[in-house]
């Protein structure tokens, strides 16, 4: 049983006989969640605040709006694998950023509510009938969306910044999802790579990486993942069926292939657009360093990944499987 909820005393200063309208008028409520943290110049998340490490303003999501690009030549042009059904009714996006995967994927399945979900209020206010944004924590269980309602929910490049414990969010997604519905996670590994040497261990990028993920575990969060992670704890919460496709998502135009070439151009632009924005809390609140310390390790991963002789790529893998439809 839930513990008991104390009133405010009648004599506290605070206290009001009568609400009044500008205190829970959709403006008022509005403006709290508006209300950005503003950090080194960045803004951040008001809702839930300090929980994503990474800014919200019109710069982060120039750096979004590329990746998702990056992905989608990276996918041929697949907003997701799962053979979902013809008419799906309901698919829900899971921190949806800008909104465009969820705007893309209402044009495609009209029949659907398509919805996306995300801390802060950064998506378009004009959208198609079918598409609705949400603010939501997806962290904090249990989750409000029916049991056995949605056909397919997804999440792409989630992990750590927004997903913390995998195990625990693919239970709850088992619960919200149909019989014969399906989940879908594109995920990352936050460790650039190279398969011919050019990328050695001693190089800034790597000593950002390296960085990036010691700052999360002591923010409490791990940016390392895997695929076989990602199908172990999918297939606890028990989804059947499921299905592993390992990329790789090339850092810059040095692929031969003209597909990951293009792809890679706009991965690089990604990072180059908005590396200061993923390291700035991270370095500054967690590492204990300063901004302009960072910012010539920043410099110094700038300029390899403008080379062409490095051949880094990130990780990608995309893991899906399906809720059984008895049983």
């Amino acid at each position: 049983m839930a513990a008991n909820v104390s009133p405010l005393p009648d004599d506290d200063p605070d206290y009001e006989e009568i609400y009044q309208d500008d205190m829970v008028s959709t403006a008022s409520l509005s403006s709290s969640i508006l209300a950005y943290e503003v950090e080194h110049g960045r803004s951040y998340h008001a809702y839930n605040a300090g929980k994503y490490v990474l800014p919200n303003d019109e710069e982060e999501q120039d750096r979004m709006d590329i990746q998702y690009h990056a992905l989608r030549i990276l996918f041929e042009e697949k907003h997701f694998y799962a053979p979902i059904d013809e008419n799906p009714q309901c698919i829900l996006d899971i921190g949806t950023g800008t909104g465009i995967w969820v705007m893309d994927v209402g044009d495609e399945y009209p029949s659907a509510k398509v919805i996306g979900t995300d801390l802060s209020p950064i998506q378009p206010q004009f959208v198609p009938p079918n598409v609705q944004f949400e603010i939501h924590d997806c962290t904090e269980y249990p989750w409000t969306f029916p049991d056995n309602s949605i056909d397919l929910i997804h999440t792409r490049i989630t992990n750590g910044f927004a997903v913390r414990d995998w195990k625990a969010f693919f239970q709850e997604c088992y619960k919200a999802i149909k019989p014969g519905g399906w989940i879908e996670s594109q995920e990352f590994d936050l460790m650039a790579f190279s398969d011919d040497k050019t990328l050695p261990s001693d190089c800034a990028v790597v000593k950002w990486c390296t960085l990036m993920n010691e700052g999360g575990l002591k923010a409490g969060f791990d940016l390392r993942l895997n695929s076989e992670m990602i199908r172990i704890a999918m297939e606890a919460a028990g989804f059947k069926e499921i299905t592993v496709l390992d990329l790789k998502l090339p850092i810059g135009l040095w692929p031969a292939d003209p597909r990951l070439r293009e792809a890679g151009k706009f991965g690089l632009g990604a990072m180059l657009q908005g590396l200061q924005g993923i390291s700035l809390a991270i370095f500054t609140r967690f590492l204990g360093w300063q901004v302009e310390e960072m910012e010539v390790l920043l410099a110094q991963v700038r300029s390899e990944w403008r080379q062409r002789r490095v051949h880094s790529y990130w990780p990608i893998f995309v893991v899906y499987g399906r809720k059984p439809i008895s049983g």
